[in-house]
């Protein structure tokens, strides 16, 4: 008796946990490095990002350039990263990319401890989030929710903008150090 409803009920929540997948990436309509402009133009026009651009921004944001000419190469160089800790393995590269993966991909180029809790059970999708919507980084978004294209730029500048401030206060704390070290030798 209670047989149906329950089917019915687990079908209802598996379909509506599937990502939305894209007919073709931003990326297989842009592939050349000269089509950087219409790439990141593109993205911001997108409804959703899927896995293989959001990986290719992120390694653009991180190394200047994407040396990989497939996804395969992309989820190599970020399993390397560590960006895919704690996400479900196999991803296909036309699936909505989750917040959850941009959230742990921001942490660790960033340098990102996050609070205790982070500090406890590391840097999964769900801390990661959690410390980027805290930090204003995030709009308040959960780990398995997609990101518009327009939402996803904002999200890259966020990453760019930390990072700019992160190297400002770094150069600020070595010159401190220097003075320091001037002033020291002088006595």
């Amino acid at each position: 008796m209670f047989g149906l409803p329950a089917a019915l009920i687990a079908l209802l929540l598996i379909a509506g946990c599937q990502r939305t997948i894209v007919d073709r990436t931003m990326l297989e309509r842009h592939p050349s490095e000269t089509d950087d402009f219409e790439f990141w133009d593109g993205v911001a026009q997108e409804a959703v990002v899927s896995n293989d651009d959001a990986l290719h921004a992120l390694i653009l944001i991180e190394d200047g350039r994407d040396p990989s000419t497939d996804f395969a190469g992309r989820m190599a160089h970020a399993e390397k990263k560590g960006w895919l800790k704690g996400t479900p393995l196999p991803l296909d590269p036309n699936e909505s990319v989750s917040v959850g993966i941009l959230s742990v991909a921001a942490c660790r180029i960033l340098d990102i401890d996050g609070g205790l809790t982070m500090r406890v059970f590391g840097d999964s999708p769900r801390y990661c989030t959690r410390e980027l919507n805290a930090m204003g980084m995030l709009p308040g978004l959960t780990a398995n929710e997609a990101l518009t294209g327009l939402e996803f730029i904002t999200l890259v500048d966020n990453i760019e903008g930390r990072d700019r401030l992160q190297r400002a206060w770094d150069r600020r704390e070595q010159d401190q150090v220097d003075t320091n070290d001037v002033k020291g030798q002088d006595q």
